[in-house]
């Protein structure tokens, strides 16, 4: 074989190297490229549903427009459709997100409550009825009010919201269990959780009610005077 010989081959073996190669370059690019679309794509989707909330917030279940929805996440009308081809598929959607949301806001406000172990002191029985008060004046709550009120004539918006509905009624009550352990009676804590719950989202549906902070304080004090003595029946705590 020729010098001449020799050169050719070892050009072509650096050819076949460098082919050989760029598939395997332009392969990784790619999964990158897909990990980045599929991220975009995610934030997206959150950015919507975030939106959706505020419109519900802002403008009620029944003004609230895809269009409205896509100006107020700052994304395309085509963005917008590609993720929700309808109406009813973000409302759907915007149900799912909520009660995930709704569940991790109530948790934070639960677990921030501090008491000690072997008995639940009045300070933090108000605790709890105060955060609860706060939870329902989140945008959170209220965005899911419209909601409800929307599902008594849509079914297929009724069919989504029963069943998250019972899902997040198991957890509230889980969270419950577990912040104040030390209720002996699971029914007793279950009337205690039913009382907090009904007279507070009965207070938070209440926007235009006159003196309205001043009125939920009353309530607030009315509310742990109960539950304190639940629990003492309930423990036989003098």
């Amino acid at each position: 074989m020729t010098p001449s010989d020799k050169s050719k081959k070892s050009d072509a073996q650096v050819r076949t190297h460098r082919a050989g190669s760029k598939p395997s370059s332009v392969g990784r690019s790619g999964r990158a490229g897909e990990g980045w679309q599929a991220e975009k794509s995610a934030l997206t989707r959150q950015a919507i549903l975030e939106a959706a909330v505020r419109c519900f917030v802002e403008h009620g279940y029944a003004n609230t427009t895809t269009a409205m929805i896509a100006d107020e996440a700052n994304v395309s009308r085509g963005a917008m459709m590609h993720h929700f081809p309808s109406r009813s598929a973000v409302m759907n959607a915007v149900v799912g997100y909520l009660h995930v949301r709704r569940l991790n806001e109530y948790r934070a406000l639960m677990t921030d409550i501090d008491s000690p172990d072997e008995t639940l002191t009045r300070d933090a029985i108000r605790i709890s009825v105060e955060n609860a008060w706060k939870y329902v004046n989140l945008p959170s709550f209220v965005a899911y009010q419209e909601l409800l009120g929307a599902a008594r004539t849509d079914e297929t918006l009724a069919e989504a919201v029963g069943e998250v509905e019972r899902d997040f009624e198991r957890e509230f009550l889980k969270t419950v269990r577990s912040v104040f352990p030390h209720w002996k009676q699971v029914k007793s804590l279950q009337a205690a959780h039913d009382l907090v719950q009904f007279v507070m989202q009965g207070m938070g549906v209440a926007h235009r009610s006159s003196n309205r902070e001043q009125r939920a304080k009353r309530v607030i004090d009315t509310v742990t005077d109960h539950l304190e003595r639940i629990y003492l029946a309930d423990t036989g705590v003098e």
